[in-house]
């Protein structure tokens, strides 16, 4: 049986609700997912940290299918995700904790251990770094959560 991956666009700030919605729409196909990667990172609000999930990709979703090609005109066929080698568990991309040594970033715990080459950009103070992953045939940027809790001069 043949895996086939597609990107799906959908509206933007519901993923999750799309993704159910196009799988109850697909009842005929034997095998096929709808895939929305989200990732955690921390918030602060109420005087408390909190771990929230949201969107990787907003306006995306991906589609498995192991059945015949889709006929689809609104999927667009592409590679396995990058993305899916980053999860952990329930495509979602956990929180990675890191310090930064003389300059450099060094990942100590989470998906992004070993892979600091993929870090464009860190936020210290949202707690985020964005990575370069290939995305439909091209580089794109996007957000993971990324803890830097010490500093090494």
């Amino acid at each position: 049986m043949a895996v086939i991956w597609y990107l799906l666009k959908c509206p933007e700030g519901n993923e999750a609700d799309y993704a159910r919605k196009y799988e109850k729409l697909a009842v005929s196909r034997e095998q096929r997912e709808v895939i929305c990667f989200e990732y955690q990172r921390m918030m602060r609000y109420g005087g408390k940290w909190h771990m929230e999930r949201r969107p990787i990709l907003p306006g995306w979703l991906y589609l498995l299918e192991t059945n015949s090609p889709s006929k689809d005109s609104s999927v667009i066929p592409c590679e396995e995700p990058y993305l899916k080698s980053l999860c952990q568990e329930d495509h979602v991309v956990g929180m990675s904790r890191g310090v930064i040594k003389n300059g450099v970033t060094v990942v100590t715990s989470g998906p992004l251990k070993g892979r600091e080459t993929l870090i464009r950009r860190i936020d210290r103070h949202k707690r985020t770094a964005e990575i370069e992953i290939p995305f439909g045939g091209r580089s794109t940027k996007v957000t993971v959560g990324l803890e830097i809790y010490e500093k090494q001069c």
